[in-house]
């Protein structure tokens, strides 16, 4: 069953956490709760106090991490900014220098762009800005395991 929902909702989100394991069924199944139960979820009805309950979706995000996904955008969106997963991985010796290499690539593309051997010199053609978005993603996601490692070394001396 699908339900339409306004884009940007909590139900549109709780939706797309489902579709992400598989459908209704599966995150019902998932999470032993029915069918009815999850659908109700994903309904606008102001009579119905608490929705599905953050206990269900954090369980289903811990069963299955792209299920987090929507639900991480939905509230990112919320507190105006942006989520996108990163892979933290192990920290670094060389996390530095890899935050550095990333933000030469985002210069370079950035040059690149504003060439003379750009399309669009004055602005991004649709490649440039799929490769300078990757590129960036790369930075961002560099310095975020940086942080990351940084934090785990605050946290341990606490």
């Amino acid at each position: 069953m699908t339900r339409r929902n306004r884009p940007g909702s909590i139900q549109s989100a709780i939706s797309e956490a489902y579709r992400s394991v598989g459908g209704i069924e599966a995150a019902a199944t998932d999470l032993g709760l029915s069918i009815a139960t999850l659908s109700y979820a994903t309904a606008q009805n102001e009579d119905r106090p608490g929705g599905l309950g953050v206990n269900h979706l954090d369980r289903l995000g811990r069963m299955e991490p792209a299920a987090a996904v929507p639900l991480a955008e939905h509230f990112a969106r919320l507190a105006g900014g942006v989520f996108r997963p990163v892979d933290l991985g192990p920290p670094s010796e060389t996390d530095i220098h890899e935050i550095t290499r990333e933000f030469s690539d985002v210069i370079s593309t950035h040059a690149h762009v504003h060439s003379d051997r750009s399309e669009d010199p004055a602005g991004y053609t649709v490649d440039e800005a799929l490769r300078q978005r990757r590129e960036l993603g790369e930075l961002v996601a560099a310095a975020l395991r940086m942080d990351a490692a940084l934090d785990a070394i605050i946290e341990a001396a606490r």
